[in-house]
């Protein structure tokens, strides 16, 4: 039934890469067996707020915070096209460098409910598999979505290449980018941030981190 490892991709602004980020792609790594999990920041996300932070930062950030995890691979692929950067696009793309291997796109729970109003949903279904996170509070996706994408466990998901989706149970997605970027500006860190990433935050002045001697309190988002 296996058909070959699964590829995962993962995506998003990563303005900047948290602690939630990267124990949820090591939690969908683990479960599908140790697979890969490439993350890819949007140069132009389509559907919401530009990043605060460049490319150039956001890809950095990421390599400071992906040492040490070897099933996460960091990836300029969105970086380096033009135009927005629609799913679709990656997933077209990934299908025809791997055209038989199980490729998982993994979301969040609430974009897993809002996912009947992205650009062309519907042929995800032919590309790729879903991994949906929790988050709290999210909303129940429709109907179609949910006929769309049949429930299945990981060993369904390997056995083919799309189609299929996985609802994973934890790590919640429980952190809000926006909070940090907030908490960074009020006291120059945050608890949700991997050290060596709020080191470069602060190196580069990044979120308007205070440019003065930083507390050694750590406040949460």
């Amino acid at each position: 039934m296996r058909n070959s490892a699964p590829l995962v991709l993962f995506g998003g602004t990563f303005d900047p890469v948290h602690r939630a980020h990267i124990s949820a792609a090591r939690a969908v790594s683990k479960v599908l067996g140790d697979a890969p999990v490439h993350l890819l920041p949007n140069a132009v996300p389509p559907h919401r707020p530009q990043p605060t932070a460049d490319a150039e930062q956001r890809l950095a950030m990421l390599r400071l915070a992906c040492p040490g995890h070897p099933s996460l691979i960091v990836d300029d692929w969105e970086l380096r096209q033009q135009g927005p950067s629609y799913s679709l696009k990656t997933l077209q793309h990934f299908r025809q460098q791997h055209p038989e291997a199980p490729l998982v796109f993994m979301i969040g729970a609430d974009s897993f409910a809002s996912l009947h109003h992205w650009h062309r949903w519907q042929d995800y279904a032919t590309l790729c598999h879903l991994a949906v996170v929790p988050r709290p509070d999210s909303k129940l996706a429709s109907g179609e979505v949910l006929a769309a994408f049949p429930e299945s466990d990981a060993y369904g998901l390997c056995g083919q290449p799309a189609g299929l989706r996985l609802m994973l149970k934890r790590p919640f997605l429980d952190v809000s980018a926006t909070a940090i970027r907030e908490a960074l500006a009020r006291k120059g860190d945050c608890p949700a941030l991997d050290p060596a990433v709020s080191a470069h935050i602060r190196c580069h002045h990044l979120y308007n981190v205070p440019t003065t001697t930083y507390s050694t309190d750590h406040e949460a988002p």
